[in-house]
C-alpha cells in the first residue's frame, strides 16, 4: 500500500510538471511570435519572417507544442534568440546562485525562529512571550520589495557596510538574505511554537514531570527531537515560497540568480528562457513538495498507517 501511495504520489507529480510545461508553451505564444514582438517597425516582414523560420514558429501550433516537449525531453529548452544558444545553459548557469540564496535565507529563517519559539516556550504566556509576539507580528506583512530598498538605504547609502549589487563576495549575500529571510520567521515561529507547546503538554511530557524531570532538560533533550521532523518538512516547503519571491529581491540587488534572468529575459522578449525558468521552477516546486511528503512518510508512523 505504501508503494501505490508513493507510485501514486510520483504520478501527481509527473502530471503538474506536464500542467505546467503546457501552461508555460500557451502564456508564451498568447503574447505572439517573437520577431513580431521583439522587431516591431525596425524589421521588414521578411525579416521578421525569416526570424519565426529559425526559431520554428513558422510551424502549426500543435507542431510547436511537440517540437518544445521534444526539446524539454533532451534538457535543451529551445533556442534563445539573443545567442543562438540553448535556453538550459542560461537557466543552469544561474540556478546555483538562486540555490545559494535561498537556502541561506531558509537556514537563517529557520534558526531565529526556532531559537524564538523555544524561548517564547519557556517563557509562555508571560510578559516576554507577549511583547515578543507582538514584535514578531510586525514581520509578516512586510513586504520584500520595501524590505530590500529599506536594507540597501540603511546599510548601503547611509552607513556603507555592506554591498548591494551582484554577487561579489559572501558580504553581497547578507542583505538580499536578509530581505527573503526576515518575512518568514513569524510563520516559523508559529509553527515551531506551536509544535512545541503540543509536544511538551502530551502526556509523555507529563509524565516525565512526575519523574522529575525539570522543564529544561524536557524542552532541550525531549520536545525538540520530537518536533524535528515535522519542522525539517515545515521548513522545506517554504523553500518554495522564497524561490517564488526571489524575483523581486534579485532584480532589486542585481543578484545573478533565475529571478535576474526572468526580468531580464521577459524585457528582451527572450521566450525560450522565459519557459525555461517556468517549468525550472515549476520542477522545483514539484520535487520539494514531493521530498516533504517522503521524509514525512519515512518518519511517521501516523502517517504510513494512514497510506497503507
Amino acid at each position: 500500500m505504501i508503494t501505490r501511495y508513493v507510485a501514486n504520489r510520483l504520478l501527481q507529480s509527473v502530471v503538474v510538471l506536464f500542467g505546467a510545461i503546457a501552461i508555460s508553451f500557451a502564456l508564451t505564444n498568447l503574447i505572439g511570435k517573437p520577431a513580431d514582438v521583439i522587431g516591431g517597425a525596425y524589421m521588414s516582414q521578411e525579416q521578421r519572417d525569416a526570424l519565426n523560420v529559425r526559431l520554428g514558429y513558422d510551424k502549426p501550433l500543435l507542431t510547436q507544442f511537440v517540437d518544445y516537449l521534444k526539446s524539454v525531453a533532451t534538457g535543451k529548452f529551445g533556442i534563445s534568440y539573443r545567442d543562438s544558444e540553448p535556453a538550459a545553459g542560461h537557466v543552469l548557469a544561474a540556478l546555483p546562485n538562486t540555490v545559494v540564496l535561498v537556502v541561506t535565507a531558509m537556514l537563517v529563517a529557520a534558526l531565529i525562529a526556532m531559537v524564538l519559539a523555544v524561548f517564547s516556550t519557556r517563557h509562555r504566556e508571560d510578559r516576554w512571550d507577549r511583547a515578543l509576539r507582538r514584535s514578531i507580528g510586525m514581520l509578516q506583512g512586510m513586504p520584500e520589495f520595501w524590505l530590500a530598498l529599506m536594507l540597501v538605504l540603511i546599510f548601503s547609502v547611509e552607513f556603507e557596510l555592506l554591498p548591494s549589487f551582484g554577487f561579489t563576495s559572501a558580504s553581497a549575500l547578507i542583505l538580499p538574505a536578509a530581505s527573503l529571510s526576515l518575512p518568514i520567521i513569524p510563520t516559523l515561529f508559529r509553527v515551531f511554537r506551536g509544535q512545541l507547546l503540543d509536544v511538551m503538554s502530551g502526556e509523555m511530557v507529563q509524565a516525565m514531570r512526575g519523574r522529575g524531570l525539570s522543564e529544561r532538560v524536557i524542552l532541550y533533550r525531549h520536545a525538540l527531537r520530537n518536533i524535528a521532523g515535522p519542522s525539517s518538512t515545515f521548513a522545506a516547503l517554504q523553500l518554495g515560497y522564497l524561490i517564488g519571491h526571489c524575483l523581486i529581491v534579485e532584480s532589486i540587488f542585481a543578484w545573478p540568480g533565475i529571478g535576474n534572468l526572468m526580468v531580464s529575459s521577459v524585457q528582451a522578449r527572450d521566450f525560450a528562457v522565459v519557459q525555461a525558468i517556468i517549468v525550472v521552477v515549476a520542477a522545483l516546486f514539484i520535487l520539494l513538495n514531493l521530498a516533504a511528503d517522503l521524509v514525512v512518510l519515512i518518519t511517521d508512523p501516523r502517517v504510513r498507517v494512514g497510506a497503507s
